[in-house]
């Protein structure tokens, strides 16, 4: 089944105080680790932001939200609206670390539902996600409705989710889902880039 690869890079990064899409870890920037994991994966590749000239040089189409100003759910919406295939994988653009295998194994899951997310100590990943376009109709009435919490929407959507126990079979799943997102979290990913990049 053909996929598109999605990467969101909408986010404030309030916490970095940088642009963590360009937070380096051995010697890369964490955006292009993830463009360089999606080109060996996916045909379609493209990056979700509404500051498109950060992105234009990297090798990736570049669309903007929509929807703008209106956080993850938003940006979603536009890689779906915008992907050229049927499934979209969509992944935030601070995980270095998502391992593509697991991602193949996701897609195989999708059949009939609206898209496969993974569930982490109980808790859904909407943001390292499979979505069909079958979902655009929900999402653009939360869009329009002001229903932007992401969770919910997976409450009206026929999701499959992908327990803690599957997950494990790809690896360490703190790692393999670790969001670089704060400068802890970055020194950590350095100190264990080794083992994945």
């Amino acid at each position: 089944m053909h996929c598109s690869g999605a990467i969101l890079a909408g986010g404030k990064s309030t916490r970095m105080k940088f642009n963590k899409a360009f937070a380096v870890i051995a010697d890369k920037s964490v955006y292009q680790i993830i463009v360089e994991k999606f080109q060996q994966s996916f045909e379609d590749i493209l990056t979700i932001s509404n500051e498109p000239n950060l992105y234009r040089q990297m090798g990736t189409r570049v669309c903007e939200d929509v929807y703008p100003g209106l956080g993850p759910v938003a940006g979603i919406h536009s890689a779906l609206y915008h992907a050229c295939f049927d499934a979209v994988f969509v992944m935030g653009c601070d995980m270095p670390f998502m391992n593509m295998e697991l991602v193949a194994y996701m897609l195989a899951q999708l059949g009939d539902y609206d898209g496969v997310v993974p569930q982490i100590d109980g808790k859904l990943q909407p943001l390292s996600a499979i979505y069909s376009k079958k979902c655009l109709p929900v999402l653009t009435d939360c869009l329009q409705n002001d229903r932007l919490k992401l969770i919910r929407v997976f409450e009206e959507l026929n999701a499959k989710t992908i327990a803690e126990q599957e997950l494990c079979q790809f690896g360490n799943i703190r790692e393999i889902f670790m969001n670089v997102n704060d400068r802890d979290q970055l020194s950590l990913a350095r100190n264990i880039a080794g083992r994945y990049l």
